[in-house]
């Protein structure tokens, strides 16, 4: 390797063998480099009649974009190895990678270095700090074969890499539409994103139909009116499951009626899986609790309490 001034225009932005992540944004860098210069040297390889980008892509895009002529650059010879390229570009970017370029990178070992599953997990993972298991191998070649779409809204921070996770768990066709349609529409996080995924892959498994045309289903429960997040989630439950929220719904309109206490709240299990019921008390003293007590018991002898169980019950 080594370090000398290079013609920018002999650089090969064109060739994206080693191209990964996002490099949309390259606005705060430029600022930087503009101030103080190139501090650290992008990483490229010599090719026949110019340079190609092993690592370092947004320190020369700013650089092309301030118009500099030359750039001092950390060359590699043409004989230099696809495995250590990968390799640079990883420990020029250790510090600050995200799970999604990694996968990246172990998608670009078995591309570009015709790699076995079994030399993977032998170790390319292992050089990662990746425990080498079928399963975290699965995990990241499943996330480095996600759409550029999905990848560009982790890279502009809209959705998480547990979110990616979700989504790389998807059919391939389900992605998008889940993605611009509920995941970023509603701004969901990990809980309602897992949540809403397992409702809409359910309805649509069990009414063929299209994971856009569920959503549109439940959209239009709420026609003409912008419908708000917990709204969706709700419809689609129900839609998922009509009888037991049809049963959720008499048994809350019953707690209403039964007129509980203040400060006493009924707690209703999602599928109705108990014999029970479970009613949570807030107070600030001992005496608000004796008096809770004693409405609760007034509300046992008149038998209301056993009907709202038996509704409970009949739910199952």
């Amino acid at each position: 390797m080594l370090v000398t001034t290079v013609d920018l225009s002999l650089v090969d932005f064109k060739d994206k063998t080693f191209y990964s992540g996002n490099k949309s944004d390259v606005s705060s860098l430029k600022g930087s480099i503009e101030e103080s210069g190139l501090i650290n040297p992008p990483i490229i390889r010599e090719k026949e009649d110019g340079y190609q980008i092993v690592s370092g892509w947004k320190r020369l895009l700013c650089c092309q974009e301030l118009e500099h002529s030359e750039v001092q650059c950390s060359v590699y010879g043409s004989d230099f190895s696809y495995r250590g390229c990968l390799k640079v570009i990883f420990l020029d970017n250790k510090d600050r990678i995200s799970e999604l370029e990694l996968s990246e990178l172990i998608a670009l070992h078995k591309k570009l270095c015709s790699l076995e599953d079994e030399e993977l997990l032998g170790e390319v993972l292992p050089y990662f700090g990746i425990p080498s298991t079928r399963k975290h191998l699965d995990r990241y070649l499943t996330l480095a074969s996600l759409q550029k779409e999905v990848k560009d809204a982790f890279y502009e921070d809209k959705i998480t890499i547990e979110q990616c996770q979700m989504l790389s768990e998807l059919p391939t066709e389900n992605r998008l539409p889940i993605l611009n349609n509920a995941l970023l529409k509603y701004k969901l996080n990990n809980n309602e994103s897992r949540q809403v995924m397992q409702y809409i892959s359910e309805i649509a498994l069990r009414d063929l139909k299209p994971v856009l045309g569920v959503i549109n289903e439940a959209e239009m429960a709420f026609e003409g009116d912008k419908v708000e997040k917990n709204q969706f989630r709700a419809e689609l439950k129900r839609l998922r499951y009509p009888d037991l929220c049809a049963v959720e719904e008499k048994v809350k309109d019953r707690a209403n009626d039964l007129g509980l206490p203040k400060g006493v709240n009924l707690v209703i299990n999602q599928f109705f899986e108990a014999n029970d019921i479970e009613l949570r008390i807030k107070a600030k003293s001992s005496d608000e609790i004796l008096k809770i007590c004693s409405d609760l018991e007034s509300l046992c002898n008149t038998g209301d309490i056993d009907k709202l169980i038996s509704l409970i019950k009949g739910g199952k």
